[in-house]
């Protein structure tokens, strides 16, 4: 199992900043007029993030990644004007943990960004809000059973995902994806 002590400052930033950053990729892809889709997209990013690091510990190093991401929240807008770059930072990030991790690791890792990207797009969908709140007041409580269900079983190139996304988060997708597996 590979851990997070093997990598070099730069190398931590890189894995530790993506899952951030593919959400703010996919976000700003299609950016409609307004606030109230970004508000939402960023709460579901943050919400996914917490989820797989909260869920996961099946998957320790993936797990690890996301609760340093979550721990450095005060670089979230540095890492968002650095989102541009997602599909070149994505391939890199499978290069590095190729070297340091398992194939079972790289897979989750790679998944995990899908997972969050996915969310993001999917949280102001073309036909109105995403309204995936649970009975007990919790902002997107299914997003967290949903979560801890499937991440496991995506892979970076996961056909059956539902989807309700704009032209250009479908696209966003495609790139990260394609990045994922080249």
């Amino acid at each position: 199992m590979a851990s997070l002590s093997g990598f070099s400052a730069s190398e931590l930033e890189l894995l530790i900043s993506l899952p951030y950053k593919v959400g703010v990729f996919v976000s700003h892809a299609d950016d409609a007029d307004g606030e109230i889709d970004d508000d939402k997209e960023m709460a579901a990013l943050e919400a996914c993030i917490k989820a797989i690091a909260r869920l996961h510990d099946d998957k320790p190093l993936t797990a690890d990644i996301m609760r340093q991401s979550l721990s450095m929240k005060t670089e979230w807008p540095r890492w968002a004007a650095q989102s541009f770059h997602v599909p070149d930072e994505a391939r890199q990030a499978v290069v590095l943990l190729q070297g340091h991790a398992s194939e079972t690791e790289v897979k989750n890792y790679c998944a995990a960004l899908v997972e969050v990207a996915t969310t993001v797009a999917q949280a102001y969908g073309e036909f109105g809000e995403f309204d995936d709140e649970d009975t007990s007041g919790g902002i997107f409580g299914g997003l967290v059973s949903k979560i801890s269900g499937t991440l496991s079983s995506l892979s970076a190139d996961d056909a059956n995902h539902p989807m309700n996304v704009s032209a250009a988060e479908d696209n966003a997708l495609a790139q990260l994806k394609s990045a994922l597996t080249s």
